[in-house]
């Protein structure tokens, strides 16, 4: 039973496939008729024939299409070429182009070199040659200040701001002028004179603040006229000396104006132009309370038109705008004979001949060793430095006593403060009590005037 059913499904199988063959066998045929009748068909020639035209036109076209591309692709790489051929110039003439800058500036270079070591050569001869001038000309000052005889004719040369112009008359009295170089007048300057002139050498809180005074009245009532003289005194004990170790000093003079051109101006001047050179030598660049100084030659034809004759009887009717020397009255009415002009008087008690030379020796007798022990024993010498900074001092017995000096020095200036302090509250309280007063007196005026109108 099984066999069987398996042979029947088999038979079946191949009846189908027998089945299909016949039946694609048989499409074939017809397929192959069809075929036949279409190619025997004049239609189906016409089709064919004109497909064939289709094909070779497209062939046709295409090679044409080719051969364009094939000539564009010539065309373009001819193009390229070219492109590529003229960039290679342009570069080559660039590099031929930069190389001829470089080689130039190589040489502008190199010429360049030259001409500054030339110049450097040049300039270091020179400056050798200013060198050796300006050596030789300080051995002729050297040798003039120590031995006298001729000035050497290049020093002695005086300039002027405005040769074209009048003198100014200011200047020509004072030396000095409210605006400086900008003056329309001329200035002469000396190149050598007997006459030093230090701008700006004194300096005093009250002269420095006299000129804002208006803006705050309180600031100077700590400061009165006999301290601003008493710090003068100390300033005159502790600089003139200094001046007299170089030669004989026949006037000097410090100015107590409040203009900015004349404020703290010294003038020293010296019995003959050798000593002038000496102190000019040794002062210029020199370092005081902390400033340098600038000294300057100039010419003072007369101390009397120079001086203001009316600000020792305070009737000066410029004040404190005056272009005349206000100066300090020097204690012990030294160099008085020089202000009126009837000739030179040194310091004190010089009208005696016997000791105007003893005098005289003595200042030229001061060695550097004399000099360095009254800078020991001067209070205030402690001023002049060779420069800025403070001199190194040694812990010894004498800077232990320059410390001791400087605490009592520091002690009475706190209580000299503390005393102006004092004063300067009783004068407050002083003025607020008058004008408390003086409102009281207006307000009993005012009410006595109200009540006699109500009367009437």
């Amino acid at each position: 039973m099984g066999r069987h059913k398996k042979w029947r499904a088999l038979a079946k199988k191949m009846r189908r496939k027998r089945i299909r063959r016949a039946l694609a066998q048989r499409r074939d045929e017809l397929l192959q008729k069809e075929q036949e009748e279409r190619e025997k068909s004049p239609r189906y020639q016409a089709w064919l024939t004109e497909q064939n035209v289709l094909e070779e036109f497209r062939l046709e076209e295409e090679s044409r299409l080719q051969m364009e591309r094939h000539r564009q692709w010539e065309r373009d790489e001819e193009l390229a070429q070219q492109q590529w051929k003229e960039r290679e110039e342009r570069l080559a003439r660039a590099k031929e182009e930069k190389a001829r800058q470089e080689l130039k500036i190589r040489e502008e270079w190199e010429l360049e070199q030259r001409r500054q070591k030339e110049a450097e050569e040049e300039e270091n001869q020179k400056e050798a040659e200013k060198l050796k001038k300006q050596e030789e000309l300080m051995r002729q000052i050297d040798d003039f200040i120590k031995h006298g005889g001729e000035l050497p004719p290049s020093v002695n040369i005086s300039t002027e701001t405005h040769p074209d112009k009048p003198v100014c008359p200011f200047f020509s009295k004072t030396g000095a002028c409210r605006f400086g170089d900008r003056c329309s007048r001329n200035h002469p300057r000396p190149g050598i004179s007997r006459v030093l002139l230090i701008p700006n050498f004194y300096s005093h809180f009250g002269i420095d603040q006299s000129m804002i005074d208006e803006y705050d009245t309180d600031l100077m009532l700590e400061y009165d006229d006999t301290e601003t003289y008493q710090h003068f005194r100390e300033f005159y004990e502790d600089v003139l000396p200094e001046f007299e170790l170089y030669g004989r000093v026949v006037q000097f003079k410090v100015c107590c104006n409040c203009e900015p051109h004349l404020r703290g101006n010294v003038y020293i001047e010296y019995a003959s132009e050798r000593d002038a050179v000496a102190a000019f030598q040794k002062f210029q660049g020199r370092w005081y309370g902390g400033r340098q100084l600038n000294v300057e030659f100039t010419c003072v034809s007369s101390w009397k038109s120079a001086l203001c004759g009316l600000f020792f009887k305070s009737r000066c009717p410029k004040g404190r705008s005056c272009n005349f020397l206000h100066v300090f009255r020097n204690p012990g009415n030294a160099f008085v004979d020089a202000d009126h002009g009837r000739g030179y008087s040194w310091r004190h008690r010089q009208r005696n001949p016997r000791s105007r030379s003893r005098s005289r020796s003595k200042s030229y007798s001061r060695s550097p060793c004399r000099r360095s022990h009254r800078s020991k024993d001067s209070k205030s010498h402690w001023r002049w430095s060779e420069s800025p900074e403070p001199p190194p001092h040694s812990m010894n017995g004498d800077s232990k006593q320059k410390s001791h000096h400087s605490s009592a020095r520091r002690s009475r200036e706190k209580i000299h403060s503390q005393e102006r302090k004092g004063k300067r509250d009783e004068e407050r309280t002083r003025s607020r009590s008058s004008r408390t007063l003086n409102s009281h007196r207006k307000e009993r005026k005012r009410k006595t005037s109200w009540s006699h109108s109500r009367s009437k």
